[in-house]
């Protein structure tokens, strides 16, 4: 029965019902088959009520309206102008200032899709401008954009820490170091594609003084104002996650007044914004508990970890099969329905095997960047697209992604060889 549950709730997300209410609907019968319908309401009652008033998830709009205060400060651009003055030369020059800013502003939205719109508006009209091939252009984009995924504050580990009960602010830190990693390898890889391919990325010929790129540091400042702010104080053990999510937003906010770009209006639709998203994430997190407790009671996921220890089957090819299915998954189902629907079934597969569930969350992040930039229904690409118009084409997008795709599969291998070097920062908080 818990095999027809979760084809059931696969079947309800791929004809278009809501995740939420997939989870909720399937956990309820769920509960109900294996105890009784009282029990599933009673059940679904309580975990919406315990859900609301957890402080644990008080994180998720905290860090939301930070990057809410983030976007209306307009440091997007100053950010990119900043970078370009130091990179912009190189070749490949622009598409690598758009991948380190982008993964710049990712330490201060937690958005790949926010962070995709944005420099596609900035980035692309300059690299198509400078002669730029639109497939590099647009790969570039779309894979720094993915990097908001990993990069603390990432709303998309601390949902991984909510559902796998692992801590939120060890789980933040463990994202920095693999975060980093793939900014440059990202940005090695442009440099070599564009020493290869000088017809793809021509030389920037703007030139600029030491002393203008000096001055053009105060750019970047903002940005590492928040993230030392949150990391610093996460790390140190100032304060919870939660906490670093209010002082996020507090010091966004401030960034807001100083830059004079503060309204009561733009001030209520940040609160409106971040208030609607937290509330369309919280649904789903609060029924994918739900739906966790039913595959538990159900003893699918008791099954499933007994059934493949008894294979005998070495732990890295299951490893293996594990990023396959996440592979293929990315082609077909946006990034959060996939990590609470296969966390709950994965996890415990993890812990059998010994595998840390910081490195795990770490692989599956990992794997979920490459499912928002995978054809064909990768949505950092559909953003990519839908932000640039007429002026790329989606075949464009889907070939100039494949490159990156091969650098994931890098980052991916390292992060599986070498995992006590991906864990030494959150072990030794």
């Amino acid at each position: 029965m818990g095999i027809l549950l979760l084809l059931l709730l696969i079947i309800q997300v791929f004809i278009g019902i809501p995740v939420a209410f997939s989870l909720a609907i399937t956990s309820c019968l769920g509960f109900g088959y294996y105890a009784n319908w009282n029990a599933a309401f009673i059940q679904l009652s309580s975990i919406v009520v315990s859900g609301i008033s957890s402080y644990t998830l008080s994180v998720v709009p905290m860090f939301l309206l930070m990057g809410e205060f983030t976007f209306q400060s307009g440091i997007t651009n100053d950010l990119y102008i900043a970078i370009r003055k130091w990179f912009g030369r190189l070749p490949g020059g622009l598409a690598i200032s758009t991948n380190f800013a982008a993964a710049l502003f990712g330490a201060c939205s937690g958005s790949t899709i926010a962070s995709c719109s944005m420099f596609t508006k900035i980035a692309l009209p300059e690299m198509q401008k400078g002669g730029y091939d639109n497939k590099l252009s647009t790969g570039a984009i779309a894979s720094a954009g993915a990097l908001a995924c990993m990069i603390p504050p990432s709303i998309l580990m601390i949902i991984y820490g909510i559902i796998s009960q692992t801590s939120i602010s060890k789980l933040l830190i463990a994202g920095i170091l693999p975060g980093v990693l793939t900014a440059l390898v990202f940005g090695l890889g442009i440099f070599i594609i564009a020493l290869i391919r000088k017809d793809m990325a021509p030389t920037f010929s703007e030139k600029v003084s030491l002393k203008e790129r000096v001055i053009a540091l105060k750019g970047i400042t903002p940005t590492l104002f928040l993230f030392t702010l949150i990391i610093g104080g996460l790390y140190l053990g100032w304060f919870t996650a939660t906490q670093g999510g209010a002082m996020g937003a507090l010091g966004a906010l401030l960034i807001l007044i100083l830059r004079k770009k503060f309204t009561l209006k733009n001030f209520w639709y940040a609160l409106v914004s971040a208030g609607m998203l937290s509330c369309s994430l919280l649904l789903i997190v609060i029924f994918g508990n739900l739906f966790a407790q039913m595959l538990s009671m159900s003893g699918l996921i008791r099954e499933i970890t007994n059934f493949i220890i008894s294979l005998n089957i070495a732990p890295t090819l299951i490893l293996l099969l594990i990023l396959l299915i996440y592979l293929i998954l990315g082609c077909l189902v946006d990034p959060t329905s996939m990590l609470i629907i296969t966390t709950p079934l994965f996890l415990p597969i993890a812990k059998a095997f010994g595998w840390h569930p910081i490195w795990f969350g770490i692989i599956v992040i990992t794997m979920v960047e490459v499912g928002v930039i995978t054809p064909p229904v990768g949505m950092n690409l559909f953003t990519v697209k839908g932000t640039a118009g007429t002026t790329v084409s989606i075949t464009e997008i889907y070939l100039g992604i494949l490159p990156f795709l091969f650098m994931m599969a890098i980052i991916i291998g390292l992060i599986i060889v070498f995992p006590s070097i991906f864990l030494y920062l959150p072990l030794n908080m």
